[in-house]
């Protein structure tokens, strides 16, 4: 049985080593075979790196590697063609000088591999010399691969004024640099750019009017990402060994797999990819877990919410335009798009072709996304125990103890500095009861948040196997405030055909106290 690739991103290596390879090559010759200029952006983890190393294998003619591949039987001349390969995630990037020497040292290896001399000093003069160099000796056209172009940018925001600055220094510099390509047309077999998000073009990719944008082109959605054919087909017996662990039949744990990590959704076409690192991580622990968030997140796109006050229970389903998820600038960063672009929204559904609807793909990403975000609003970090206990405690019926739990809860934020303003404070406390209750989700738990009635909104619904909760929040009034809320709306009506016990919970916060001063229970 071939192994899992788990932090494996280079294609000879993967092949060579006897590792899993869901072949995109079908996608590759595609690419390779029809134009010249093309930019993909995807979101983290996603198997950028490992198609550019594919595509770096294939102009070296390395045909040998793609045996077993739909591309290794496909009308190619095979022939080994010069590579540039820039690799952003290993070029310091502090600011725009570390910037051009660092791409000047990578630019002057890539000389060196190919035993050709660089006479200038500059990466922006180095760059075109090196690919008319590589084309006059070798006879062959150039290929030029790009991964991560916008870390450079992206790396430096959320890090305060002085990091903008040098976002923009950076991109300014890129501006240049990739501004040769146009001219350079004729030395230039292909030129695939790759990155998590996608500024305008104007503002980085000006010259190359012809750049064919893949990101949400029809044919590519499924590029990246492994479809619900895809998993079946390569990873079979690891699913089945997970399956007889967890003591459940197969389509069971599918149905779970699907609800955790499936969702991803990056064009018109209703088609659904899962994130490969999050799949390779299940099937090599043999767990369920939340292995994307794991890996890091951007700390910018926490700050950046926290900033502009943005309501995140809104983020569940959001209504935007097609042309507003596109692109975006630094001078105008737009948080939903820049949430899209890396992943934490996808595609929920499309309205006239033109109304997106947005939201999370997955409880993977809600659940971790709410839980990067509530942490950030503690000074001492919130953990999982906490959460844990409460959502036991509501199981067991045991009230005094949801209660304490809920009190400690909030008594980890008690240091923070929150606004003066009344209406501030109340959607802070909003805010993280919201995310609270995003994180009480899982098996044992039906969690509703901001749930719409004839009447009104329900603040959380938890459901349990014995119990409905029907749970308001007040602010600065009183829990029999809450109670009363719940009565006169009529909320429990819809939960009286599920025959189960409906319990009434009002709780109150205090913004002096900053904490729950009133629990009131029916």
């Amino acid at each position: 049985m071939k192994k899992i690739a788990t932090s494996k991103a280079d294609f000879e290596e993967i092949i060579n080593g006897g590792f899993i390879y869901v072949d995109k090559t079908k996608y590759l010759y595609n690419i390779v075979t029809q134009d010249t200029y093309y930019f993909l952006s995807r979101p983290r983890r996603f198997g950028k790196t490992l198609f550019i190393s594919t595509l770096e294998a294939f102009f070296k003619g390395k045909k040998e590697l793609f045996k077993d591949l739909y591309v290794y039987n496909q009308e190619w001349d095979w022939e080994e063609h010069p590579v540039i390969k820039l690799d952003f995630n290993t070029i310091p990037n502090e600011n725009r000088e570390v910037l051009e020497e660092s791409i000047s040292k990578r630019l002057n290896e890539i000389a060196h591999d190919y035993n050709i001399n660089l006479d200038e000093d500059k990466p922006y003069y180095q760059f075109p010399k090196l690919i008319k160099k590589l084309a006059k000796k070798y006879d062959k056209k150039v290929s030029f691969l790009v991964d991560e172009y916008d870390k450079p940018i992206i790396s430096n925001l959320g890090k305060g004024e002085n990091g903008i600055e040098v976002a923009k220094e950076n991109k300014e510099f890129l501006k240049i640099l990739y501004d040769n390509l146009k001219a350079l047309e004729k030395h230039l077999k292909l030129v695939f750019i790759t990155g998590v998000s996608k500024f305008s073009k104007v503002s980085i990719f000006s010259t190359l009017n012809n750049l064919i944008e893949l990101d949400m082109h029809p044919r590519f959605v499924t590029m990246l990402g492994y479809t619900e054919d895809e998993l079946r087909n390569n990873f079979k017996n690891y699913f089945e060994e997970l399956a007889k662990k967890s003591g459940i039949d197969i389509e069971e744990l599918f149905v779970e797999i699907k609800m955790m990590y499936n969702g991803f959704r990056f064009g018109r076409e209703d088609a659904r990819v899962y994130n490969p690192f999050s799949i390779a991580n299940v099937l090599d622990y043999q767990e369920l877990n939340n292995y994307w968030f794991e890996s890091g997140t951007p700390n910018f796109l926490v700050d950046l919410i926290k900033e502009r006050k943005f309501d995140v229970s809104k983020l569940e389903k959001i209504e935007i335009g097609r042309d507003e998820i596109k692109a975006y600038d630094i001078e105008r960063l737009q948080l939903i798009p820049l949430l899209f672009q890396t992943g934490y929204l996808t595609i929920k559904d499309i309205e006239d072709k033109i109304i997106y609807t947005l939201g999370y793909p997955n409880f993977e990403v809600e659940h971790g996304f709410n839980l990067n975000l509530i942490k950030s609003f503690s000074q001492e970090k919130i953990k999982i125990p906490i959460i844990h206990k409460i959502k036991k405690s509501l199981i067991n019926n045991d009230y005094d103890s949801f209660i304490d739990y809920m009190k400690s809860l909030f008594s980890n934020i008690s240091n923070i500095n929150i606004s003066s303003d009344v209406k501030e404070r109340e959607d802070f406390y909003h805010t993280i009861f919201y995310l609270t209750s995003v994180l009480f989700s899982d098996n044992n738990l039906d969690v509703s948040s901001e749930l719409l009635t004839s009447e009104g909104r329900i603040d959380m619904v938890v459901e349990t196997a014995k119990n409905v909760f029907i749970i308001e929040f007040k602010c600065n009034q009183s829990a029999d405030d809450a109670i009363n809320q719940i009565k006169k709306r009529n909320y429990k009506d819809k939960y009286i055909i599920k025959e189960k016990d409906i319990v009434l919970i009002g709780i109150n916060f205090s913004t002096e106290k900053r904490n729950i001063s009133e629990v009131e229970i029916v």
